[in-house]
Order: C-alpha cells, then sequence, then structure tokens
C-alpha cells in the first residue's frame, strides 16, 4: 500500500489518526468534518489494506469501552520520514571521523545474522549441505522476513550451467549504499556463501523504486 491513489478524504482520516495514539469514530467524525457513514467506510479500507486496526481506549465506568482505531506500522510507514537521510549522514559522519571500521563491522554482523537465519531455515550447519533448490528457498524466505520482496529465478541452459537471479524488488538498505560501499559489498559475500558462486553480475541501485539485481552462472557439480 502507498498513498499514491488515496482520495483526499482518506488522507485527512490517517493524518487524524497520526495526531493520536487511538482514536473513536465519533471524534474522527468530528475532526474531519465528514459523514460517520463516509467515515466508517474509510476504516473498513484502510483496515483491509493494513493501515490501521481496532484497538480499546481506556474506560472508567459501567459498560464496555468505545471501539477505536489506531495506525498500524504499516500505516506509520506511509508518512514522510527523514530516517534515511538521517541513516545517511551518520554513517558518512562515521566514516569521516576515522570510524569506518565501525560502519564495516556492523554490517558484517547484520549479514552474518541473516547467514545464521538461512541456515536455521535449512536445518543445517552450512550451506553446501543442502542442494540450491532448498538453499534458494530458504535465501527467499528470509530476504522475504527482511522486507526485500526478493524474486528468484533459476534455469538451466543446454550446456549444463545454471543460472540464478536474485532481484530484490524492495531494497531496504538505499540510504546506506549511498553513504558506504560495505552493505552492498558484504551483501554480495552473502549471496556468494549461500548460492556457492561469486555473481557473475551485479546491478546494485541507490533508490528505492529500482531494485538490485545479483546474476550467477554454476556448473552442475557446484551445486
Amino acid at each position: 500500500m502507498s498513498t499514491e491513489g488515496l482520495s483526499d478524504s482518506r488522507r485527512v482520516v490517517l493524518d487524524v489518526l497520526r495526531q493520536h495514539r487511538a482514536t473513536t469514530i465519533d471524534a474522527l467524525v468530528e475532526e474531519t468534518g465528514l459523514s460517520k457513514t463516509a467515515v466508517r467506510a474509510h476504516l473498513v479500507r484502510l483496515e483491509r489494506d493494513g493501515a490501521v486496526e481496532r484497538t480499546s481506549l481506556e474506560h472508567e465506568g459501567p459498560g464496555r469501552p468505545p471501539v477505536a482505531f489506531s495506525l498500524t506500522e504499516q500505516g506509520a510507514a506511509l508518512f514522510p520520514s527523514s530516517d534515511a537521510a538521517m541513516l545517511s549522514g551518520l554513517l558518512k559522519y562515521l566514516k569521516g571521523q576515522g570510524a569506518g571500521e565501525l560502519v564495516e563491522g556492523y554490517f558484517a554482523e547484520v549479514w552474518a545474522d541473516r547467514a545464521m537465519d538461512v541456515l536455521e531455515e535449512l536445518q543445517a550447519s552450512d550451506f553446501r549441505s543442502s542442494p540450491l533448490v532448498e538453499r534458494l528457498r530458504a535465501l527467499e524466505a528470509v530476504l522475504t522476513r527482511s522486507d526485500f520482496m526478493p524474486r528468484i529465478e533459476r534455469e538451466v541452459d543446454g550446456s549444463g550451467t545454471e543460472h540464478v537471479r536474485v532481484c530484490e524488488c524492495n531494497c531496504p538498505l538505499p540510504a546506506a549504499a549511498q553513504a558506504s560501499r560495505a552493505p552492498c559489498r558484504l551483501e554480495v559475500q552473502f549471496l556468494s556463501e549461500v548460492i556457492g558462486a561469486r555473481p557473475s553480475s551485479v546491478n546494485i541501485c541507490t533508490r528505492r523504486r529500482e531494485p538490485c539485481v545479483f546474476e550467477f552462472r554454476l556448473q552442475r557439480h557446484e551445486n
């Protein structure tokens, strides 16, 4: 879900929800100037899209507490944030202060943790003990949980060479990649360890609207 295509009135509902921890339908009607029917319709759609969730307000006295709505993490992510710029600035500052090894060490740990996640998914102690198809399945599961929105393709050509293409449609690291080569370089190392070969082609993008693409060629005996 994105803010593209949202009606003005639905944006108004989101704006009010953003300003409060939780809000009732009556309060939304009062603050937005929309009818109760319209507010309910917007909430139903936003709830279905995962942007809002039902909750309860603290309530004193008899009776059930009123039903309220609040933004989910997905809903909050629809609003502008300077997190990416702050991260990029922090990494550049650390490198400028001679702390490049800290940046390197941090991202090395990030990808080492993901390597362990893949091994746990495989229920194995090393990557080579599992066939390539299982490694790719585990890799896709780990990248999906990390919000990379991966698409992994695999085919064998007439000479028996296996081609693997890892496309990350939603890389969450573009700001870091703009400030340092470490996250992408260490990701290539991670993918190489899982797949069992160095990439034949790497296309790193530093804009979120473009995918990162890694291509590998493996001979059959490398599987």
